[in-house]
């Protein structure tokens, strides 16, 4: 009796323990986090310069080299910081209200965004981390959901399966199979074809996926009109498996807003000549240490600096995740 009694009473305190953990919040973490909500990424000052070392760091320490174990997001900084932001990103867009002929962008995690203009809201590649619903309040206020491909870091088959219970629309390219799929609110697009949804023509392309050359998993970049916006989303792809396809978005030239991955050459963003880049997939924590400083901003930023006269006809803007920007 006595050692079942001691048993239980173990449980017991381990199970506070990681309550208390995962609901533990950090002062240095707030901190952080008022700080970002303070600044503005429109210009690169010193002072933002150091803030954006100061959120690199915070991520990197403690990182493993390999993929994170699970266990890691039950209580990691890397986990808190980001679900506060996220959290924070949500609220601003329940509060924010956009005027005509305005848009306004949200970056979240990973290649994970948010558009919002008075007329419609739209989300691309929003996932929840492991152990988190902080992305689940996005499902009464997005209109449309945009899945580029499955990995986990842009599909979350829990939170798509609530938005399409509540009649959203989730929008694939076709070939992308999933259960949950299987509804008449899930709209999946072959290569190149458009689909207007009450008022928002959106068009998908092939990839690969990170310049793999395969063509047979389902890779997305996604054209969207919206409200006189024209942007276009790059998930993990970079080349297009329908080279007449790449040409004809290439040859557009009047591309508003390029939500783009990093993994993306100069050149590329050089000759689709956005009028604004925001540069997507930073800080790669989920991938391990050595993916994670590849993204971080100061090394695209050093990259970017190295062809600046390649993209001086476009406006780069580095978001931080929750950070937004109006147009």
């Amino acid at each position: 009796m006595r050692k079942n009694l001691s048993s239980i009473i173990l449980i017991l305190l381990f199970s506070i323990v990681c309550v208390a953990l995962y609901f533990y919040l950090p002062s240095s973490i707030k901190t952080l986090d008022t700080k970002i909500s303070q600044s503005s990424p429109v210009v690169l000052s010193e002072e933002r310069l150091n803030l954006i070392k100061d959120y690199g760091d915070l991520l990197a320490k403690g990182l493993p080299e390999s993929n994170p174990q699970l266990y890691f997001y039950w209580w990691s900084s890397q986990k808190k910081i980001s679900d506060l932001r996220i959290k924070r990103a949500i609220g601003e867009i329940k509060n924010t209200t956009v005027k005509n002929k305005e848009i306004k962008v949200w970056s979240f995690l990973n290649m994970g965004v948010v558009i919002k203009t008075d007329k419609h809201t739209l989300a691309f590649d929003t996932a929840n981390l492991p152990f988190s619903l902080a992305h689940d309040e996005l499902i009464n206020l997005v209109d449309i959901f945009l899945v580029s491909h499955g990995d986990g870091d842009h599909f979350d088959p829990i939170l798509l399966k609530k938005v399409l219970k509540q009649n959203k629309k989730v929008v694939t390219l076709k070939g992308f199979f999933s259960s949950i799929l299987n509804s008449p609110n899930a709209v999946s697009l072959t290569s190149g074809e458009t689909v207007d949804i009450s008022g928002v023509k959106i068009t998908a392309f092939q990839t690969d996926h990170r310049g793999d050359g395969n063509f047979n998993e389902p890779n997305a970049w996604f054209l969207v009109e919206v409200d006189g916006f024209k942007i276009l989303h790059t998930g993990d792809g970079r080349d297009f498996k329908d080279k007449s396809e790449q040409e004809k978005v290439y040859a557009m030239k009047d591309i508003d807003i390029l939500l783009g991955n990093i993994l993306l050459h100069p050149y590329n963003i050089r000759d689709l000549k956005p009028k604004v880049f925001i540069p997507l997939h930073l800080y790669k924590f989920m991938s391990g240490g050595d993916l994670y400083r590849e993204s971080r901003i100061e090394k695209v930023l050093e990259t970017h600096n190295q062809y600046a006269k390649d993209l001086k006809t476009s406006k780069i803007i580095y978001l931080l995740p929750g950070e937004s920007i109006l147009l």
